[in-house]
């Protein structure tokens, strides 16, 4: 599950923070929030019950 989970954040710490900055000002932390605040739903809610279906076979 760690693995599954590291593999899945990669991309996702990768490309967010870039998309999310387009549209927001410079200001770091406000970028950063609005990354994990994006990053964390789209793990709980996506990736992990995906993994969790394909790891249970």
């Amino acid at each position: 599950m760690a693995l599954i989970t590291f593999l899945a954040l990669v991309p996702l710490v990768y490309f967010i923070p870039d998309f999310a900055g387009q549209f927001l000002p410079a200001i770091k932390w406000l970028n950063v929030m609005a990354a994990v605040g994006i990053i964390v739903p789209i793990m709980s809610y996506i990736i992990m019950p995906i993994a969790s279906k394909l790891l249970s076979r």
